[in-house]
């Protein structure tokens, strides 16, 4: 997490000596630095929101002393005290305090690709990565882009040479939109439902509901998911990926057979 966004969930009455001690707390569980120095501080403050000027940063070190939050090292460094931490974590509301997930863990939990699908291997991976630091917009986009291919990879797969208008406006000679190709797969589901019984209109929709989770408007991308929401959807997004991925190699085999 950086430290812009360690401030946005930061005691908003807390003064800046306090945010000096934030500073200090985020070099040690971010950056791990075992000790920091006021030039650590003053970079870091530089290059964020903060509006603490440079020139102070000497003072707040010395009254952040003198509250017994910090404590001097053998190299003209600091380190914060037990109780500094416990007061900058007191000031810090409960998601910043979430460390980062454990390596196994997952928001899309499914890697039985066959050869030639390592595109989607390397997408999981990248989500599952911004999944484990909480970076959720980008968690959200990814996914997205994940089921658009997918569905577009289906529908081709499928109606190629049979019917092209599934997957391609022929009319207007350009590709679908992520909710065109929803709504075609939604009507293609009887058809398709012979690679996957579990494929079903209501599945469609919850997918639908996936993508449209990720916009706050017309043209418009959300920033402000939190965990809570996130986690709603771990369970239905890997659902929905098996089902579409086994839609996908049923397609793939049966093409194979026609060719």
């Amino acid at each position: 997490m950086s430290f812009d966004r360690f401030l946005e969930h930061y005691d908003s009455d807390g003064g800046q000596k306090e945010q000096v001690g934030l500073v200090i707390y985020y070099l040690e569980t971010q950056q791990d630095f075992d000790e920091v120095t006021q030039s650590d501080v003053r970079s870091v403050i530089q290059r964020s929101r903060s509006t603490i000027s440079s020139s102070s940063i000497s003072t707040y070190f010395s009254r952040l002393s003198d509250s017994s939050w910090i404590t001097d090292t053998e190299n003209s460094g600091y380190r914060l005290t037990h109780s500094g931490e416990e007061e900058v974590e007191t000031r810090l509301d409960d998601e910043a305090l979430n460390s980062n997930r454990d390596e196994d863990d997952r928001f899309l939990d499914i890697d039985h690709f066959e050869n030639g699908d390592d595109r989607y291997e390397r997408l999981i991976e990248d989500i599952n990565e911004s999944y484990r630091y909480r970076l959720y917009d980008a968690t959200m986009v990814l996914t997205r882009k994940f089921f658009e291919d997918m569905t577009f990879q289906i529908l081709k797969t499928h109606y190629a040479g049979v019917d092209n208008q599934m997957f391609y406006n022929q009319d207007d000679n350009r590709h679908y939109s992520f909710d065109d190709l929803l709504t075609n797969l939604r009507d293609g589901v009887p058809t398709l439902r012979q690679y996957a019984r579990e494929l079903d209109q209501s599945m469609v929709d919850e997918l639908r509901d996936l993508k449209d989770e990720g916009n706050s408007g017309a043209h418009a991308l959300r920033i402000d998911f939190d965990d809570e929401e996130i986690e709603e959807w771990v369970d239905d997004a890997t659902r929905m990926a098996e089902v579409l991925y086994e839609v996908l190699r049923g397609a793939r085999i049966a093409d194979e057979h026609n060719d």
